[in-house]
């Protein structure tokens, strides 16, 4: 009896604390931009830390059994941003693209028309249905919605998938917004989550907004589509606000919704070649896809803009993913080198992503392998980024990063020998990521001596790697066997 009785007391003192466990927007306030414009933070001035998730396909292909299996996963190992596609294009897996108006999991389209015909300016809605029992499609956004929100994590929102159904880089898709639709569909998204202060807006998906020159295929592209997503930016702030800000005009309505932008995985565009001194971007989005030796080069030009905005990594090269190589090309390492790259470079966020989960259909193409969703969720890279770097940030305070090249005598490297170092604002600490395991001429550029250690990523082991004099020069290799490192100097009191 008394062991039992002391179960049911331990169960219902974890089970209070859980209730009483405070959301961060509950806590610490609403999201804004720090007072630099480098990062994110709270109202109260506590800086957030986006550590996101790629589920592409989470609305569209999981039922509610499933989604609540993939969010305790990510819940459990620290995420705490989950990046999806409320209105997607179903592709990847293996199995054939589109349509355009795909049913979810449960057999509801999104949209009235046809399968292939949508009409995105009326959202197909049923009544009598709710989130536990859908009877059309937004039942079940509103289950997901609801789903993420109470373990505490963010939900980075896509309105759509613009690469298919804005600008038509997607092959066999058609546009399916002009700027009246973007608007209508945009107001209808923020008036029905107005009341939901975990979600982030990300408007685009995989699309430029703008080009006029040669694709990597050395197809001419030339369109502009600027027009469209600032619409339904403006759409959101409507339904949201109940107010009509113009995309160009400073207005209070601006600060009531955070919005930041995906493009392509050309690494030559990003969202602040288009919007970085519109009105309705937040923050700045960056995607480089395959191309993974660019990261830190275009991190840092976005950290150096005038009037900087905050710069989030939203999609790189997933976890396991091939791209033309054997499957499992995209090491765990890589996986590390594009974080790394990401925080060391200025930003203040990076999304990771699997090769099997992002887009939850099929085994079968270039990024699943053979390999499930659900086994997905056992690679080392994500509970790496969740667990282990994470932790690694948090303590050395990532948002009082200054990027610093003096501490490098000589070349810096580049692609995976590259060399990317920081300094603390308060002048006390100094780091470098050393990409892979080459040496580097290293600098004390601290007023005064400091010590110096040795971090691994992959586990995070620690090692004691001697002492630094004032401006003394030393010759730094990472510990032998190790595949990348960081290298800590703090100034000594």
């Amino acid at each position: 009896m008394k062991l039992r009785t002391l179960a049911i007391v331990c169960s219902l003192f974890v089970f209070t604390f859980q209730a009483k466990a405070q959301s961060p927007w509950q806590e610490h306030g609403k999201l804004e931009v720090s007072t630099n414009g480098h990062y994110i933070q709270h109202k109260d001035g506590n800086p957030f830390l986006w550590i996101g998730d790629t589920g592409w396909g989470l609305f569209q292909q999981l039922t509610r059994e499933e989604v609540d299996q993939y969010l305790d996963n990510r819940q459990k190992l620290g995420f705490t941003v989950i990046q999806s596609v409320v209105y997607w294009y179903p592709h990847g897996g293996g199995i054939p693209s589109g349509p355009h108006n795909a049913s979810n999991a449960y057999g509801h389209r999104p949209f009235e028309g046809e399968e292939d015909a949508p009409n995105t300016a009326k959202p197909l809605i049923v009544k009598g249905g709710s989130p536990d029992a859908p009877n059309d499609y937004w039942d079940h956004v509103d289950y997901i919605v609801a789903a993420i929100k109470k373990r505490n994590m963010y939900l980075a929102l896509l309105p759509c998938w613009g690469r298919a159904y804005v600008t038509e880089q997607f092959n066999g898709s058609h546009q399916e917004f002009n700027e009246e639709e973007a608007r209508t569909y945009g107001a209808f998204l923020g008036k029905r989550y107005k009341a939901e202060p975990h979600i982030l807006w990300v408007i685009g998906g995989d699309a430029k907004a703008q080009v006029k020159a040669y694709d990597t295929h050395h197809v001419f592209q030339e369109f502009d589509k600027r027009s469209i997503f600032r619409a339904m930016a403006e759409g959101i702030a409507n339904g949201v606000t109940g107010q009509k800000p113009a995309w160009n005009q400073a207005h209070p309505a601006w600060k009531e919704v955070f919005m930041t932008y995906h493009p392509d995985g050309d690494a030559t565009f990003n969202s602040s070649n288009w919007f970085h001194k519109d009105e309705w971007l937040t923050a700045n989005g960056v995607e480089v896809w395959r191309v993974v030796d660019q990261v830190y080069p275009i991190m840092i030009t976005d950290y150096q803009l005038d009037s900087p905005k905050p710069s989030l990594f939203l999609e790189g090269s997933y976890e396991f993913g091939s791209y033309n190589h054997e499957c499992g090309w995209v090491t765990p390492v890589k996986v590390r080198r594009q974080i790394y790259h990401t925080f060391f470079g200025g930003g203040t966020g990076h999304t990771y992503g699997a090769g099997p989960i992002w887009s939850m259909r099929g085994t079968e193409g270039d990024y699943n392998c053979g390999y499930t969703w659900q086994q997905a969720l056992d690679f080392p890279g994500g509970a790496n980024f969740a667990g282990v770097t994470k932790a690694f940030l948090l303590e050395h305070e990532w948002f009082n990063w200054v990027p610093e090249g003096r501490v490098l005598v000589g070349s810096v490297g580049e692609g995976e020998s590259l060399k990317p170092s920081v300094v603390h604002s308060a002048g006390n600490k100094v780091l470098v990521y050393f990409s892979n395991n080459s040496g580097a001429h290293i600098k004390n550029t601290m007023n005064g001596s400091a010590n110096a250690q040795w971090f691994y990523p992959r586990d995070g082991k620690k090692e004691d790697a001697g002492s630094f004099d004032k401006s003394e020069i030393r010759d730094m290799i990472p510990p032998n066997g190790w595949e990348d490192a960081i290298l800590v100097l703090r100034m000594r009191e």
